[in-house]
């Protein structure tokens, strides 16, 4: 199999710009994954993990990809063990899990500030600030 080749370009900030905690954050991440893959430490791929059945704050410190297949109704309203700049991706496989609206209560930051319900092949990604998730976006298939 050939060998992929990834660039990395790492850009200064001037000093007139001012200093972004979040900005940081996810440059880190973005850093600690490309060494990940280039030291050998995954195979290519970032593991698709299962979220724990029902469970309304699954931990997402072990990856950044997630399927859930809750089997009743279940609300999210927090996610555990996050990053400071870690974005998630939660790929749905059924209509039984809902992620709560920071509005409603809880800490993930939804566009619209509405209740998203997911359901099969839906795609949701969001990003945490060390406080808050907020969406970056979501794919309704």
């Amino acid at each position: 199999m050939p060998r992929v080749r990834e660039r990395l370009t790492i850009r200064f900030p001037s000093a007139s710009e001012k200093y972004d905690p979040l900005a940081e954050a996810v440059f880190r991440h973005d850093l600690e994954r490309l060494l990940d893959r280039i030291a050998g430490d995954q195979d290519g791929g970032t593991p698709i993990l299962n979220f724990v059945d029902q469970d309304a704050t699954p931990v997402v410190s072990r990856s950044d990809i997630f399927a859930e297949a809750n089997t009743a109704p279940t609300t999210i309203t927090a996610f555990g063990g996050g990053a400071v700049g870690q974005r998630i991706a939660i790929i749905f496989s059924t209509a039984n899990t809902t992620i709560q609206d920071a509005s409603i209560g809880g800490v993930i930051q939804l566009a619209g500030g509405a209740n998203f319900v997911g359901s099969a092949n839906d795609v949701l990604e969001l990003i945490y600030d060390g406080t808050n998730w907020y969406e970056i976006s979501r794919s309704v298939n």
